[in-house]
């Protein structure tokens, strides 16, 4: 059987690395927040993404080259 002391300490050890981790990280979380705050663009980018091709409104209808095509009922 464990000695309760023993326990004690070590649930204290424990308790005193998890405090050091949550401080760590609030530390952490307030450096990207920061950061995220400075190189965020004040401006809209002269860029724009590639345009994807429109969908055909008819989701069901058969491709262009199919259209000449025999359909089956």
């Amino acid at each position: 059987m464990k000695d309760i002391y023993d326990v004690i300490r070590q649930k204290e050890a424990e308790l005193e690395r998890v405090q050091r981790e949550i401080d760590a990280l609030r530390l952490s979380a307030k450096l990207l927040e920061d950061t995220a705050r400075v190189s965020m663009p004040t401006t809209v980018p002269v860029y724009s993404a590639p345009q994807s091709k429109p969908q055909p409104s008819n989701p069901t209808a058969a491709p262009v080259s199919w259209a000449s095509a025999k359909q089956f009922p």
